[in-house]
């Protein structure tokens, strides 16, 4: 009996497949109004307290990364430079 009622679900999809597809959008339209005001309207409602710290340069650092990129470019500049016989030749 249950299973002459689940093979009746498509056809019935079927003959009102309008307004299903009227029932699917509307819900979409729902759903996504739901995630535009939890995420996006609600969100600049609230108050929000700021606090502004500016960024800080940290010289050291800075000149650790400039030493590293000068000493690998002292190593490609210092390597051999051999020409290689072109083994597609």
């Amino acid at each position: 009996m249950y299973l002459h009622k689940i093979k009746k679900i498509p056809w019935i999809l079927g003959y009102n497949a309008f307004f299903f597809m009227l029932i699917f959008i509307l819900l979409d339209l729902i759903f996504g109004e739901i995630l535009l005001y939890n995420y996006i309207v609600s969100v600049n409602l609230k108050d929000h307290k700021f606090t502004y710290t500016p960024a800080k340069f940290h010289e050291e650092t800075y000149q650790s990364v400039v030493n590293k990129w000068q000493a690998r470019e002292d190593i490609f500049k210092n390597s051999d430079q051999e020409n290689y016989r072109d083994p597609f030749q």
